[in-house]
Formats: C-alpha cells, sequence, structure tokens
C-alpha cells in the first residue's frame, strides 16, 4: 500500500502543478481568442502551431520519454550511476543532433508541411500563406520542448516531478506576456507564435538546476552503438510509429474540419483544450507518476504487483473522470461562455465549441483510460501491442470521420475521436489480462456502478441549480460567480454521494497524506525523493 501511497502523493503534486498549467493556459486561450477568435487566422495560428507540436509528441515528449524512462531504471535498479549517467548523456547528444535536424528540414519544407495537414485551407486565399509563415516561426519550439521532454524523463526517474510539472507554466505565461506586446509586431499572431519558442527555451531552462542536483553533468559522448542507446532505439522504432498513429488521428480530424465552415478548426482546438484541462487536472498526472513505479516492479518482476497497482490507477481515475464527464456535458456551453466568450470569440464560436466539447467529453474516461494502461505495457518493454491497437483505433477513427462529419459538422472529428479512443481502451485491457493476468475488472465495474450513481446525483445538483430563473443571467461576473458555485456544489454533492455510497476510493485517497509506512527495499530508499 505505501507504493500506492506515494503513486497518490506523486499524482497529487504534478495534479496541483498541472493545474495551476491549465490555469494559465486557459488564460493564454482566452487571449488568444480575445485576439483571433474563430477567424481565418485563428484556424491558421492553431494548425501552425499544431504541426510543431504534434512533432514534439511523436519524437520528444512521447517517444522518448516512454522508451527512455525504463531503460534508466533499469541502471538505477543495478546500482550504477555511472553507466547511467553515461547512457544519459549518450543519448541526449544523439537526440540532439536528431532535433537539430528535423527543426532544420521543418523551417525549410513549412509551405510542403502545412497542406498535408490543412489542405482545406487552400480553398481561402492567403489562408495556407499565413499558416506556413506562422509555422516557420514556432518550428524551434520543438527542439526545446524535446530537450525539456528528455530532461523531465530523467528527473521523474528520480521521482522529481516539480521543475517538469511546472515547466509548461512558463510556456503559457510567455504567450500571455507577448499578446500585450503585439504593438512591436507587425500583427497578433506573429507575437504570440514568438511567444511559443521563447516559452519552450524556459521549459528546459528551469529543468537544468533539479538536474544538476540530481548528479547530472553534461558530456557530449557520440555512440549510437551504446547497449543503452541501441534498447532505446529498439524500443523507439514502433513506439515512433504508434505514438505517430495517434498524431495521425489529430491529423484526420483537422483535415476533415479544414473543410468545414470558417472557425471548425478553432472550435474543435479550443474543446480540446478543455478537455486537456480535465484530464492535465489528475489523469496525465495519474500517468506520469505511474509509469516509473511500474517500470521499477517489471524490472523486480512483481506481475502482481503491476496488476494490483493498475486497478488502483484505474479505479482513481474513474472516480474523477465519470462525474467531470457529467459535468462538461451538463455545463458545456456556459463553460465555454464564461472562459472564453470575450473579443472576437462571440456567441456563435460558444456555440460551435460548445457543440464540438459534448462528444469529446463523451470519451474524457477513454482518453484517461488508455493514459493509464499503456505505460504498462511499456514498463514491460512491450511497445509493438500499443501501436497495433492505436493502428486499428486510427482506421476506426477514419471511416467515423466519414460517417460522422456532415451529421454532426464540428461535432463529428470529436465523437469520431471519441469512440475509437474507446476501442483503443478495451482492446488494451483485453490484451493485458490475456497475456500477464487478470486486473479484476469485476472490481473496477462494481466501483463504477457506484460512481455513475454519485454522478447521477451531481447531474441533478448541476442542471438544477444553474437553470434557476436570474441565477446564470446578467454581467460576467455574475455569471462566473454562479458557474463557480454550481460547480463547488455539484462537486460537494459527488463527493458527499460516494461516501454515502461507501466508495473506497474516497478512504484511499483521504489516506494519501496519513503518515505512510517505512519504505520497503534499498531501491525504493534510493529512489525516494524528499521533495516528492
Amino acid at each position: 500500500m505505501s507504493e500506492h501511497r506515494r503513486l497518490l502523493k506523486s499524482t497529487s503534486t504534478i495534479s496541483s502543478l498541472t493545474i495551476l498549467s491549465r490555469i494559465f493556459g486557459y488564460l493564454r486561450e482566452q487571449r488568444i481568442a480575445f485576439l483571433l477568435g474563430t477567424s481565418d487566422v485563428a484556424d491558421a495560428y492553431r494548425v501552425a502551431f499544431l504541426i510543431p507540436n504534434l512533432l514534439r509528441r511523436l519524437v520528444g515528449e512521447g517517444a522518448v520519454s516512454a522508451a527512455f524512462i525504463p531503460t534508466f531504471t533499469r541502471y538505477l535498479n543495478d546500482e550504477n550511476r555511472k553507466e547511467a549517467w553515461e547512457f544519459a548523456n549518450t543519448l541526449l547528444t544523439a537526440i540532439t543532433v536528431f532535433i537539430t535536424i528535423v527543426t532544420i528540414l521543418g523551417v525549410v519544407l513549412s509551405p510542403w508541411i502545412v497542406p498535408l495537414f490543412a489542405s482545406g485551407f487552400a480553398e481561402t486565399p492567403g489562408k495556407v500563406e499565413v499558416t506556413t509563415v506562422l509555422n516557420r516561426i514556432m518550428f524551434p519550439y520543438i527542439a526545446f520542448v524535446s530537450l525539456s521532454a528528455f530532461a523531465m524523463g530523467i528527473l521523474n526517474s528520480f521521482h522529481r516531478f516539480a521543475a517538469p510539472a511546472f515547466a509548461p507554466v512558463l510556456l503559457n505565461l510567455c504567450v500571455i506576456a507577448f499578446s500585450f506586446l503585439t504593438g512591436f509586431f507587425s500583427n497578433p499572431e506573429i507575437a504570440l507564435a514568438v511567444g511559443v519558442v521563447a516559452g519552450g527555451a524556459l521549459q528546459v531552462a528551469i529543468q537544468i538546476p533539479p538536474l544538476i542536483q540530481s548528479g547530472w553533468r553534461f558530456r557530449w559522448i557520440w555512440n549510437l552503438a551504446h547497449p543503452g542507446v541501441r534498447r532505446v532505439g529498439l524500443l523507439m522504432a514502433p513506439l515512433l510509429f504508434g505514438i505517430g498513429i495517434v498524431q495521425v488521428n489529430v491529423l484526420v480530424d483537422t483535415q476533415f474540419a479544414s473543410y468545414l465552415s470558417t472557425g471548425s478548426a478553432a472550435s474543435i482546438g479550443v474543446a480540446d483544450r478543455v478537455m486537456e484541462l480535465v484530464l492535465g487536472g489528475y489523469a496525465i498526472a495519474l500517468s506520469t507518476a505511474i509509469l516509473p513505479l511500474l517500470s521499477r516492479q517489471a524490472a523486480d518482476r512483481r506481475l502482481e504487483e503491476m496488476r494490483t497497482t493498475l486497478n488502483f490507477a484505474l479505479r482513481i481515475v474513474l472516480f474523477v473522470t465519470l462525474p467531470a464527464t457529467v459535468g462538461l456535458i451538463l455545463l458545456r456551453r456556459e463553460i465555454i461562455q464564461v472562459l472564453f466568450e470575450h473579443g472576437a470569440f462571440d456567441a456563435n464560436s460558444t456555440a460551435l465549441t460548445a457543440w464540438a466539447l459534448l462528444f469529446f467529453a463523451v470519451g474524457l474516461s477513454a482518453f484517461s483510460m488508455v493514459k493509464i494502461i499503456v505505460p504498462a505495457f511499456y514498463a514491460l518493454h512491450d511497445t509493438r501491442t500499443p501501436v497495433w491497437t492505436a493502428f486499428v483505433a486510427m482506421l476506426l477513427n477514419i471511416g467515423l470521420n466519414f460517417l460522422f462529419i456532415r451529421p454532426l459538422e464540428n461535432g463529428g472529428p470529436a465523437l469520431a475521436t471519441s469512440l475509437s479512443a474507446a476501442f483503443n481502451c478495451i482492446a488494451l485491457i483485453v490484451i493485458f489480462r490475456r497475456r500477464h493476468g487478470s486486473l479484476d475488472v469485476r472490481s473496477v465495474a462494481a466501483s463504477c456502478l457506484k460512481f455513475a450513481a454519485a454522478s447521477m446525483f451531481m447531474g441533478v445538483a448541476a442542471y438544477s441549480l444553474i437553470r434557476i430563473p436570474g441565477f446564470y443571467s446578467g454581467p460576467f461576473l455574475q455569471r462566473a460567480l454562479a458557474l463557480t458555485t454550481t460547480i463547488l456544489a455539484s462537486t460537494g454533492a459527488y463527493f458527499g454521494a460516494a461516501y454515502l455510497l461507501r466508495t473506497r476510493e474516497i478512504q484511499e485517497m483521504r489516506g494519501v497524506y496519513r503518515k505512510p509506512a517505512p519504505a520497503v527495499g534499498a531501491v525504493g530508499e534510493k529512489l525516494a525523493d524528499p521533495q516528492l
């Protein structure tokens, strides 16, 4: 149980900082929406940022972290710090060279890359050209944030989560700052693009001090034959393909949206940001914290403990996401209106975005569960299985886009993404159970019944409150206060109902801040970090 308590504490650390990041992320999105609305320029900016951001997830944050942490943890478990740092520096050298080449190619080839992501922009004169200019400015972001992700992998392996979790806050602060400096640039979108690059540089800088404190000293070591680098390379080959498939889903959605009415691509982007606020609040934090733990359990062949940890994590994430789904569905219009309906983001933009958010919300639990299950395969050095399930899910997403795009407009890509995520989640659970033993899905399902009952009670409370005559009306501050009151009251109703239903997850989460039992095992003591 001590490992689960440590997992929840790590998750709480990451979650708190991620929520802070999401708050500033919201302020960033509000400034972007205020300046650009859901115009053609807004579409261009979001697609231009999407391209380096997707590549960052592909070659940086996703593949490198997933392949690096299990391998680095193996060196730490062998208590050979010198070899661990040699491996880290060797891999850092290779990544630096590769990312530099990718960045240069991205800047040069932007006129050909942009149409691959939004060919429908060609139907609007000048839209592709604006997107190309913005993409060229922002492409160096991939280099900075990939190095930031590598640093995060090292720090997370030592259970140091604070600096990596805080780093995205700096990106958001930079974009917000540059949004007030538009007078120094030819137009607002250029200022925002420069802010993205500056924020990426700061994300790297903030993680250097804790890296040095952990024992890292940079050395340039070019050795592609290093055993650790080769192991990471073998793990990354399917990972690149698998994570690439996930990003292809985003590309597919963007392509379909580019043929819809003006603002459709931007509205999907804003709705996705609201989803990330919920996912980042707990699900992404939990998935970040769980990989080092699962990697240690896998290295020690403690498979029974792995299954117990996964069962625990799945129950906790569903405990959070099921009521969040109900809340997003019932309050989607009010949430978008309060958060974004300012300046160029008008009532039509709110309606367009709320429609997409409705269908994204359906898949919230599935998105979250995938982020919990996939690290288990990575910890077992099985990177191929998530690839194949993601590939089939991608094909399903493409087919569903064709099916939903016309009747649901910008809601079509959102629903297609949600349903394909549900398929991916179920497939991964079934495969893991067949290969590595039961995850005790029945106990998860039993907990879900209680979550659903409590969520229904919460939903009634939310629906009743927000529709009290005159409660949600008037000026912005009154509506913001009404929405905040509704969310807090509904959350209280959910936890109250969950307590009356005797959900064990309430007790497990309450136990986080109780005094933990002493750590067992030398490795656990060495890896524990007082800054946690």
